[in-house]
């Protein structure tokens, strides 16, 4: 008797390859259907840097989308009407609780919105703004100065508690970004030291 294996029949060979193409076909919808990366970039020297009056005070930066490089996601319907931020400032207005930070998130919904639109833009603020990354200080050759671990906090990206190092690399930078797997955001800082000296002897912040 000869011990040689038999090969599989040829019909059975086909079906195992059909079942395998119809998984992948299955799986391709998913694959689309997940988003892509959100980066919005305003390089724009005129962009400005206004004041904040939440938390202990501060400034913001809220990019223009229109007037944005890329944005690149599937769709920013989620923001309802806000707009991707920067903000640099104060964590609380009590100087005992207080201390410097950066943020990364996005403004509040514009009015109007549905008890749809505040789903959509629930679960997109959870998913752009759920991943930890890095904020990347820039010179004004485009070369890093220095990077700071962002980490998922109160609906945003926030750094720690920052050093009087920190503070003052942040307010030297040309550039600031911020990287994760899921959004990529960049802009200048041409009126941010003028903003937050202008409000220095309000901000109540602290520095490690």
């Amino acid at each position: 008797m000869s011990s040689r294996k038999r090969s599989p029949p040829i019909g059975a060979s086909f079906r195992l390859a059909a079942v395998v193409v119809l998984q992948m076909l299955a799986a391709l919808p998913a694959l689309a259907a997940s988003p892509s990366l959100l980066r919005v970039v305003d390089r724009d020297p005129r962009a400005t840097w206004i004041e904040a009056y939440d938390w202990g005070g501060g400034a913001r930066f809220a990019f223009d989308l229109e007037q944005s490089q890329e944005a690149g996601a599937p769709s920013l319907n989620f923001l309802a009407g806000g707009a991707p931020e920067f903000a640099f400032g104060c964590a609380d207005p009590d100087p005992t609780k207080s201390y410097w930070r950066f943020r990364v998130g996005a403004t509040p919904p514009g009015s109007g919105v549905t008890s749809r639109d505040e789903i959509a833009h629930e679960r997109g603020m959870k998913y752009y703004f759920g991943a930890p990354g890095t904020l990347i200080l820039l010179d004004e050759a485009d070369k890093e100065m220095m990077r700071v671990p962002l980490a998922p906090q109160n609906g945003a990206l926030e750094t720690a508690a920052l050093t009087r190092g920190d503070v003052q690399a942040i307010l030297a930078a040309s550039a600031i970004r911020a990287e994760t797997s899921r959004i990529y955001f960049e802009s200048t800082t041409s009126a941010l030291k003028e903003t937050i000296e202008g409000g220095a002897q309000k901000l109540p912040c602290a520095t490690r």
